[in-house]
């Protein structure tokens, strides 16, 4: 009785009317009974007098179980020659099971205008009937015209149980092992891409190579000795180190410039070399001997305070400075040295 009605509710639609008739909804489906695979459609609408704001009901991806809603159309909004709103929405839907399956009441919301409270009304529960994809019969054999042959209440049950064996599940697909003549245009197009990637490389470098050694170089002129000498000492006379206490920093500063700029003007090598093999390798040079005393006493200050903790006084500090000027004044100009003469500070 009740899977009768919901049929016949299915064919005239679902009605559900508010009392003052201000809200009137609808639910129907196209076709109540069809086979698995197929589609029907799911109609919803709603009536309402114009103010009235309507929320449809929320359908996910499936109705019930195992009905799928495969689409859905967007809301549709018209307004009747009575002057109320009609407001509709459709669902496609399937199912791949047989049985009959109930859709229950949907529930439509809405709110009157000037009202704060929320309603709700529901449509009618649907049914839908999904049935599978009859087999072929099997012709029954007349037993009165073959004697000995079994009765058609044995043929029927044989029939059946024949129709039972041939349902059997889809097999999965057979897997086909891959041949050398399926691979081989892959594989080459693999070599022949790591080829052109190797020669696009091999190409590029010899080009850039090409280039480089076509550019023109800058020649940028050496500055002399002299010049990067004074200016050292100048800079370090404005950083006034040994004036703020920092006296070891100031020794190893002043002793850094004049290895540089003996290295530079002679050639010496004097970064990593004892004040004692400067000295000695000054002495093979053509320098006045008054000179080399110069030298000898700034980088044997410098080296005492450095590494024996000497506590130099301001004099000597200012004498250090004033020697290593002229000494790097004095061998500037080579032509001058045959004839200078040794300051009276200097201490041989």
């Amino acid at each position: 009785m009740r899977l009768a009605l919901l049929f016949f509710c299915c064919f005239v639609g679902s009605y559900a009317v508010l009392p003052a008739q201000d809200v009137r909804v609808r639910a129907w489906l196209d076709t109540a009974s069809m086979r698995i695979g197929e589609q029907t459609r799911l109609r919803l609408s709603i009536e309402h007098t114009p103010g009235i704001q309507v929320q449809f009901p929320f359908i996910a991806d499936s109705i019930v179980s195992k009905v799928e809603v495969v689409d859905r159309t967007a809301i549709d909004s018209t307004v009747q020659e009575n002057g109320r709103a009609l407001q509709r929405q459709t669902f496609t839907i399937t199912s791949f099971d047989d049985g009959a399956y109930e859709i229950p009441p949907l529930t439509f919301t809405y709110r009157k205008p000037k009202d704060e409270a929320e309603y709700s009304i529901q449509t009618q529960a649907l049914a839908l009937t999904v049935s599978g994809v009859p087999l072929p019969k099997v012709p029954l054999q007349d037993s009165t015209q073959f004697p000995g042959a079994p009765s058609a209440d044995a043929q029927s049950a044989d029939a059946q149980a024949e129709e039972q064996d041939n349902l059997r599940d889809i097999k999965p697909p057979l897997a086909v092992p891959l041949t050398f003549l399926e691979v081989a245009p892959y594989l080459v197009a693999g070599i022949a891409l790591l080829g052109a990637i190797v020669w696009g490389v091999w190409y590029y470098r010899k080009r850039r190579a090409l280039a480089l050694a076509n550019m023109p170089v800058a020649v940028v002129p050496k500055r002399p000795p002299y010049e990067v000498a004074m200016e050292g000492l100048e800079r370090l006379r404005e950083q006034r180190l040994w004036q703020s206490g920092a006296v070891k920093e100031y020794y190893t500063e002043l002793s850094e410039i004049m290895r540089v700029y003996v290295e530079g003007t002679f050639g010496i090598i004097t970064l990593e070399a004892t004040t004692d093999e400067i000295i000695a390798a000054m002495r093979t040079k053509s320098t006045p001997m008054a000179s080399t005393e110069m030298l000898r006493n700034v980088l044997e200050l410098a080296d005492m305070v450095k590494f024996a903790r000497y506590n130099a006084i301001p004099d000597e500090h200012e004498r250090s400075f004033r020697l290593a000027t002229e000494y790097v004044q004095i061998t500037a100009f080579k032509e001058q040295t045959a004839s200078e003469e040794i300051p009276k500070d200097v201490v041989a």
